[in-house]
């Protein structure tokens, strides 16, 4: 409102004055987008614009995590990265070769109960495998750098303590992603679709593998199964103390919305 008043130059027509100046800005600012280099006209730079490749912004913490928590989160940071890909379609055909009779809901169950180990012998014996996949196949550190607050891709993202202190709330998190949906134990034939998931972050945590860092958020997700419904507006409303899906709390910081 303070910026509203200051574009007041005639008392006989403040609204007028408002309406002129307001639409000036917005024709320049408009323009501005297709002049390279160019700077905005009466509005600030935003502070996020250096801050793309991830940053932690408040309350750094060590914690020593247990060994269960721990495994899920490297787990999910093999089954999300490009390079073991590879590694995950070779032991899926393994194990479904090994178990031709088997459904494809069983096969699936026991690929992932199995393919950490295979996956860190298959490496060890492999002389040609790159850093980074003897790295993964190491581990974390047990000694975990958590945060608060953590900056990345011009978006800011709190714990949900923290934004608890504040009155902005930037712990929700939303994911679309590709899952496999079984009738039945028996089903051969899984309905494979994009469902969006929501939720709001618990902790951040960022992984140490010595040669890089590999920064998940630990979340706490809605049942999409639940009452989900779009307001009048097109927001997308649910309730957040229906949870589901604990035993898959991790999705990757730079997969974050």
């Amino acid at each position: 409102m303070k910026i509203l008043k200051g574009y007041t130059k005639k008392l006989h027509h403040l609204e007028a004055c408002i309406v002129e100046r307001y639409i000036a800005e917005e024709v320049i600012e408009f323009c501005s987008e297709y002049i390279e280099k160019a700077k905005l006209v009466g509005l600030p730079e935003s502070w996020h614009d250096d801050r793309l490749g991830g940053k932690g912004s408040r309350g750094l913490h060590v914690i020593t995590q247990s060994v269960e928590h721990l495994l899920q989160a490297h787990l999910y940071v093999l089954n999300n990265s490009n390079e073991v890909l590879p590694y995950i379609l070779q032991h899926e055909g393994l194990v479904k070769e090994s178990n031709p009779k088997m459904s494809k809901n069983w096969v699936l169950k026991k690929h992932n109960k199995t393919f950490f180990d295979w996956f860190k012998d298959t490496i060890f014996a492999d002389e040609n495998a790159s850093k980074t996949l003897r790295k993964l196949t190491d581990g974390p550190k047990r000694n975990v750098i958590t945060w608060q607050g953590y900056d990345i891709n011009k978006s800011s993202f709190y714990t949900k303590a923290q934004d608890e202190k504040s009155t902005m709330q930037n712990n929700g998190v939303t994911l679309r992603a590709e899952s496999q949906h079984f009738v039945s134990v028996h089903d051969d034939n899984p309905c494979v679709a994009f469902i969006p998931y929501f939720g709001f972050i618990e902790e951040i945590w960022e992984l140490n593998y010595v040669k890089f860092i590999v920064c998940v958020f630990k979340c706490k997700w809605v049942d999409s199964n639940t009452d989900m419904r779009i307001n009048d507006v097109g927001f997308t409303l649910v309730d957040l103390k229906k949870l589901a899906y604990q035993n898959d709390p991790f999705i990757m910081v730079k997969r974050s919305k």
